[in-house]
């Protein structure tokens, strides 16, 4: 309450000092919250105090200060970049059962281009229900520059986090329906309104080109306007995005692009939390 204010002014010394006898006391969160307020730079502490209240909180048995210090350790947070300390730490959180960690893991691996063994990660991560390891491992098995290209491997895995409702999952999915023989462009459509909806910069690019097209959906140029200027406010630096808007925008009367353009500036007011099979 203190840290947040609540109940009265902020007062971020006051608060390590309660989060300091709480974490004597045995609080394992409490030496998470100091954590978090060092690197944060809060109450007198400075980022360099940030690893050492992590030890604490991993010595008593916390899985997120193991997670956590293996964040650290890779970005250099509150001292110096140490993977190998990372990958010790990752490996720490999964012995604890830690799906979280073995994402995490394969990220900093294949980071390092150790596809393989980043692969080996998504996939047991996948196999526990972890939606992004599943779309992480399906688009390595979906580059075709890649030693383990495998395609009919891929597929599954991007389902499944299209069927979650990944975003950007949603739009690889759309283009694997895309590249079937024959193509199935009235279901990329679908799932491709679904990762325009959610926001998703590439789904809503790809959504206006089917909608100007006609391809797997009604033709709508107005609609398809829109969905080409949110991409670009999704991404202004991409020149793909930014000249569909400037093309489709050619061919409207100029007080409808003006309209447009104002419904494009609203939030998306529809969400796609699930997607139907």
């Amino acid at each position: 309450m203190l840290r947040k204010g609540q109940g009265g002014p902020v007062e971020s010394a006051n608060a390590v000092n309660w989060y300091q006898k709480a974490a004597k006391g045995g609080e394992v969160f409490a030496w998470l919250s100091l954590a978090e307020m060092a690197f944060a730079n809060q109450g007198g502490l400075a980022a360099i105090d940030g690893r050492p209240f992590l030890l604490k909180a991993a010595g008593k048995g916390s899985t997120e200060a193991k997670i956590v210090l293996g964040q650290v350790f890779t970005s250099g947070l509150g001292g110096p970049l140490d993977i190998d300390q990372a990958k010790a730490w990752y490996i720490k959180a999964i012995f604890d059962g830690s799906v979280r960690a073995k994402q995490l893991l394969g990220n900093l691996l294949f980071g390092q281009s150790e596809d393989e063994e980043a692969l080996a990660l998504y996939r047991e991560a996948a196999t526990e229900g972890d939606t992004r390891s599943a779309y992480q491992a399906g688009i390595i098995l979906a580059d075709p520059e890649s030693p383990l290209f495998d395609q009919g491997a891929a597929a599954p895995l991007i389902k499944q986090a299209a069927m979650a409702a990944l975003p950007e999952a949603m739009t690889a999915w759309a283009i694997f329906a895309l590249q079937e023989d024959p193509p199935r462009p009235a279901e990329a459509a679908r799932w491709l309104r679904k990762a325009a909806q959610a926001d998703d910069g590439e789904g809503q690019y790809l959504y206006a080109i089917a909608m100007a097209k006609g391809d797997g959906v009604m033709m709508d140029r107005e609609t398809a306007y829109e969905w080409a200027v949110r991409a670009v406010r999704h991404d202004p630096k991409s020149s793909d995005y930014r000249a569909l808007a400037v093309a489709l925008a050619s061919a409207l009367p100029g007080p409808v692009r003006s309209r447009i353009e104002e419904i494009a500036k609203q939030p998306l007011l529809i969400l796609s939390h699930t997607a139907s099979p």
